[in-house]
Parts: structure tokens; C-alpha cells; sequence
């Protein structure tokens, strides 16, 4: 038995100005200043009755004995519990942002301006001398730089004391994780390729009403996401196949690599409060959304079955991921909820909300939509009894059933010599 284990040191340092520039005008400001060291490694916890773990990859045992050792430098070690085996690397990231917010007050409009800058400089450090990589596995990478910068703006119009208007909008760029900077980084220093910060625009506009009974929000949003990149991992079967160059049917670890990702969230949100008594309260929420892929990025895959001394980084273009149209997964686009809560005057309340969530969709496989999936790479056509009809039928996204949670919640307060008490039950 073992762990993926991720250790953590950051040190963080930040300072924050706030000033009045005038009666109606007022600056925010602030640097923030952070340095990351996060030690990445496979720790042993039992051997399950074992005298000790041999510290090497039998699946690379087909490619040669030295592509089977973790750490060159100290081969055939035996393990045993806690020791660090497997992969053992650092990573660095030192990250400097500023910004600066002007907020403008008057009778009938508020509104701000606001700007950032950012930089961030990453770095991995491997402890072990891989046997796959061999020569660029142990010690530092080079250093990834990326800036960025940012604007957003908004203003509040005031038609009365009850209604307004509220628009935003914003434009910045954003370093990529420093998960996505490195292709592979449990075996090897090599950056991912094509690798540049995303692009972030988004709008929103807000009609809202606040009167001592009603308070209420309607929304509408957009954004739009560019240049994003994405690194995942899998073992893969004959996944040599994909290289045109090569003929072998070997399986491997692969690391995926999907460049040039554009995304667009559209919908509408309505928020809804109602004070039916002094006691008795009324909620309510919806979301109607569209989270959807706008373009067909590029894939890359890191084969290590394919790593030599001479091919550091083994990677195969697999050009276009056909994925316009298809939904971004990890959230639902559709949700509703109602609930209602009765607050006591003596100081104990209990409440309830009901959560109907739907529109959720299972991630899509990125290899699975390129023309790999249905050419041959040795013949340059169709692989036999492909048809538009079949290939639709097999990559159609699937999508999860519509569900339902209902919420219980409920406690009292006691104030006992100064101190207050409070009991919470939820379910």
C-alpha cells in the first residue's frame, strides 16, 4: 500500500492600501507576493507481510533494464515502509500580482475601474535520475516565465431607491496551473509544448430590486475562455499505433496534452427572497446555462514508451480534437431551488430547500475525437466499416440523469454569561 503524497511550504507576503481621493471617489490597492515549494512523492505505508519493495517499473521491462528504474543513481533499491520510491520531484512557483481600484460615487450611477498585473515563474526539480529520462529527469528545468494583465469596469444605475441596474465586464490573461506547465512531471523536466497564458473575457448585466419584503436579482452572463490548456494521464494499449512511424503494439503511460482550448459559458440566473412574517421566509434560485467547447483544440500525446537518449520528448501530434459543440463537464447547467425557514423569536429556527439539479454531462475522451479514432495511420483512409452514422453513435457525450436533494436545517441560540451557545443539526 501506498500514497501520492504532495507536501506543501508557501510563504506569502501581501500589503493593502485603501484610500479617499475625494468625497466620491475612493482607491483600493494591493501586492500580494507568494513562493511555492511543493515536494511531490510515492511514500511506501505497508508492505502487507513483504520483507521490502523493489523500487522499479516492470511495465518498462520491454524496453530496457534501465528504462525500468525509478532512480539511475541508486538502482534495484529495496524499500520499506516510509520510505520515497517511484517518482520524487519538487516544484516552484513564485507568483508577484498587483492592482489598483477606483470606485466612483454619485447620485444616480456608481462605478469602478479596476486594473491588475501579474507574473509567475515556474520550476521543477527532479530528485530521481529516471530510467526513461535519463538525461533530462534529475535537477532543475529551465525557468517558465508568464505576465499577465487585466481590466474590468462596472457601474450601478440607480432608477429609485429600490430598483437598479448593475453591468460588469472584464478582459485579463491568466498563467496556466502549474500542474499543465509540465507534460510529465513525475518522470521528467520537460515543458509542455505550445504552451501560452489563456484569455478571459466576460460580461454580465443584473436587474435588481430590494423593498423590506422582496429582495430579488435577475442576471444574465458571459464569458468566454481562450487558449486554455489541459494535461491528463492515462495508460494506454498499443497506443503506439498513433505514430505513423512506428509499427509496434506496445502499451505505455501516456500523458495527454490538449492546446489551444476555447470555452463559452452563457445563461441566466434569478435570485428570489421573500419576508412572508417576521418569522417566516421564502427562497428561491435558478440557473439556466450553456457551457460549451467553441473550437477544436490541438492534441499532443507524451509517449514514454517511445523515450530514448536521443527522443527526450517523445511526443506525437495528433492534430485537431474535435470537441466544438460538445458541453463542458464538471458542473450542471441547469439548476432550480426553493426552500423556506421559520426563525423563532426565541431564538430557534429550523428551514428546508429542495435542489433539482440537471444538464450534467460526462467528460469527453479528447484521442477518441481525432481522425486517429477512424483513419488508419499506415493507409491514410478510413479504418473498414466506418461510417459517419457509427462514429456519431459511438461519441455521442453521454449525460447523467436529472437529480434531487432535499435540505433539512434547524438550531438554537442560548446567551449563558456573556457567551453565546448554538446548536446546529443539518441533514
Amino acid at each position: 500500500m501506498y500514497e501520492d503524497r504532495t507536501d506543501d511550504r508557501q510563504w506569502t507576503a501581501n500589503s493593502i492600501l485603501s484610500t479617499s481621493l475625494a468625497d466620491n471617489i475612493s482607491m483600493n490597492a494591493g501586492v500580494n507576493f507568494r513562493k511555492l515549494k511543493s515536494h511531490n512523492f510515492q511514500n511506501l505505508l505497508d508492505l502487507l507481510g513483504g520483507a521490502y519493495f523493489l523500487d522499479i517499473d516492470p511495465f518498462n521491462s520491454q524496453i530496457s533494464t534501465d528504462a525500468m528504474q525509478s532512480d539511475l543513481n541508486n538502482p534495484n533499491r529495496q524499500i520499506g515502509v516510509g520510505d520515497t520510491y517511484g517518482y520524487n520531484y519538487n516544484l516552484f512557483a513564485t507568483t508577484f500580482d498587483a492592482f489598483t481600484q477606483f470606485k466612483f460615487r454619485y447620485k444616480k450611477v456608481d462605478f469602478y475601474l479596476s486594473q491588475t498585473y501579474a507574473k509567475s515563474i515556474y520550476q521543477r526539480e527532479g530528485l530521481y535520475k529516471n530510467g526513461l529520462y535519463a538525461t533530462n529527469s534529475l535537477g532543475k528545468s529551465a525557468k517558465v516565465n508568464f505576465e499577465n494583465f487585466g481590466f474590468k469596469g462596472g457601474l450601478t444605475y440607480k432608477i429609485s431607491g429600490r430598483h437598479f441596474l448593475d453591468f460588469n465586464a472584464a478582459y485579463l490573461t491568466k498563467a496556466p496551473n502549474l500542474r499543465n506547465t509540465f507534460s510529465n512531471a513525475r518522470l521528467n523536466n520537460n515543458i509542455t509544448p505550445d504552451l501560452t497564458s489563456e484569455t478571459i473575457s466576460s460580461a454580465d448585466a443584473s436587474y435588481i430590486i430590494k423593498t423590506p419584503k422582496l429582495k430579488t436579482r435577475l442576471t444574465t452572463f458571459y464569458s468566454r475562455v481562450e487558449n486554455s490548456t489541459k494535461v491528463s494521464f492515462y495508460y494506454g494499449e498499443g497506443i503506439d499505433d498513433t505514430d505513423p512511424t512506428d509499427a509496434g503494439n506496445e502499451d505505455a503511460f501516456i500523458s495527454e496534452i490538449l492546446t489551444g482550448i476555447d470555452k463559452k459559458n452563457i445563461g441566466v440566473e434569478l435570485g428570489i427572497e421573500y419576508q412572508i412574517t417576521s418569522t417566516i421566509k421564502l427562497t428561491g434560485a435558478a440557473t439556466y446555462g450553456e457551457y460549451i467547447f467553441t473550437n477544436n483544440p490541438n492534441l499532443k500525446i507524451n509517449n514514454d514508451a517511445q523515450a530514448t537518449d536521443v527522443n527526450t520528448q517523445p511526443v506525437v501530434d495528433l492534430g485537431k480534437a474535435y470537441l466544438k459543440d460538445y458541453r463542458v463537464a464538471g458542473t450542471p447547467q441547469q439548476a432550480y431551488s426553493a426552500g423556506i425557514e421559520y426563525r423563532d423569536p426565541k431564538f430557534w429556527w429550523i428551514g428546508a430547500n429542495a435542489n433539482y439539479l440537471s444538464n450534467s454531462y460526462l467528460d469527453v475522451s479528447s484521442i477518441l475525437r481525432t481522425n486517429n479514432f477512424t483513419i488508419d495511420p499506415t493507409t491514410g483512409v478510413s479504418y473498414p466499416g466506418v461510417t459517419e452514422e457509427s462514429v456519431r453513435g459511438l461519441l455521442k457525450q453521454e449525460k447523467f440523469d436529472p437529480f434531487t436533494l432535499i435540505n433539512v436545517t434547524g438550531g438554537k441560540s442560548w446567551r449563558i454569561k456573556g457567551y453565546f451557545w448554538i446548536l446546529c443539526f443539518y441533514k
